[in-house]
């Protein structure tokens, strides 16, 4: 008996059908090219998170937010940061992420930028 191994492009396509969204196969196609677990990292999420996204099971989260972070670590998307200019979009969802922190007047800023009405923050102001 032999087992037929999926590829995560052949998974992501079961799972959604004809209306794959680009983000979904450029995720895929990543995974297949290396690891999964080395793509989550890179993402910003969990290898199980990510495999929930390509299985169309993801229940954990914000789905648009992965996209936000796919397309930023692996399409090249970037988006205007008001503080910092040109970053890639999964840059910009990481600062948002980051707890306060005192350690230096950058992460400070950072916070409360990601706080002040930034057009890309998905944050409450002052949140």
């Amino acid at each position: 008996m032999t087992i037929v191994k999926l590829t995560n492009i052949e998974k992501a396509r079961a799972a959604w059908g004809n209306n794959i969204p680009d983000w979904i196969v450029i995720l895929a196609e990543a995974c297949d090219r290396g690891s999964q677990s080395a793509i989550s990292r890179k993402v910003g999420y969990s290898a199980s998170a990510v495999s929930q996204v390509l299985s169309n099971s993801y229940q954990n989260g914000d789905i648009g937010r992965v996209e936000l972070a796919v397309r930023g670590a692996l399409m090249a998307e970037t988006v205007r940061c008001p503080a910092l200019g040109d970053i890639a979009r999964n840059v910009c969802i990481s600062w948002q992420r980051k707890p306060f922190s005192t350690a230096n007047a950058h992460n400070v800023r950072m916070f409360h930028e990601c706080r002040s009405g930034c057009p890309f923050s998905h944050l409450k102001e002052g949140a």
